[in-house]
């Protein structure tokens, strides 16, 4: 059996490319009534940086897919999108990876490729991409620390009484998806005037300027752990 590893991971910062939007006509977290929604982000995680496999077939890590759905006058959400982006690596020749996210090292070669996922838009692809390390200096065997993500790890909202609702994630050694933590975490604001948050993690701008917003919770071991994403609000035109 393949073992999940990865390096000791804190709150970092994700990477997203994206380029045009996917239309889609389905209720996405919400209201049931058909609402045309674009798909404007595309997130990985683990993020760049933090994934350090030894070369063997015999250990993996389990990359996940995040797109940040947004429909003018409505909540802009996150979705677990794993399982319908594209998965490839860069260099074939140092891993590989399977159509559900899971990338495996090969036995032999060493040194870092890119992890990308991508997904067809209206009016192009988005693109989000992270990497792994295959190196003998990596431990063996091992378990991806558990920790508390924010996904996004940023977001911009154009005016007051714009709304977003953002993933908490517990990621740990299960080697399966990440938990949904989202509304059973403790949700903060430290700038109320620009954006505030309630239990359910729904975010929502008060006026211009950066907040913080912290969701923390407490593992099954004990551990308290955080996690923080960045509010910006622009000027009202």
């Amino acid at each position: 059996m393949k073992k999940l590893f990865g390096l000791s991971a804190l709150v970092s910062p994700r990477v997203a490319l994206g380029v045009g939007a996917v239309l889609l006509t389905s209720v996405v977290g919400g209201t049931g009534c058909g609402l045309s929604y674009s798909l404007t982000g595309l997130y990985i995680e683990p993020g760049t940086g933090l994934t350090c496999l030894y070369p063997s077939t015999e250990v993996y890590a389990q990359y996940n897919a995040y797109g940040t759905y947004t429909e003018g006058g409505h909540t802009t959400e996150t979705k677990d999108l794993t399982a319908q982006v594209t998965w490839s690596v860069s260099i074939p020749i140092i891993a590989s990876v399977t159509s559900t996210g899971q990338v495996t090292p090969t036995a032999n070669a060493i040194g870092t490729s890119p992890v990308l996922a991508t997904i067809p838009g209206e009016f192009g692809t988005l693109v989000a991409t992270s990497n792994v390390q295959v190196s003998t200096q990596c431990v063996p065997t091992g378990s991806l620390k558990p920790a508390l993500r924010i996904v996004p790890a940023s977001q911009t909202l154009k005016e007051t009484g714009d709304t977003e609702k953002p993933l908490a994630l517990v990621f740990d050694a299960s080697g399966g998806k990440p938990a949904d933590v989202t509304r059973q975490v403790m949700w903060t604001s430290n700038n109320p005037q620009v954006a505030t948050v309630d239990h359910t993690g729904l975010i929502t701008g008060v006026g211009p300027g950066d907040a913080t917003i912290t969701a923390e919770t407490r593992l099954a071991s004990g551990e308290l752990v955080s996690a923080a994403q960045t509010v910006h609000l622009g000027a009202n035109n």
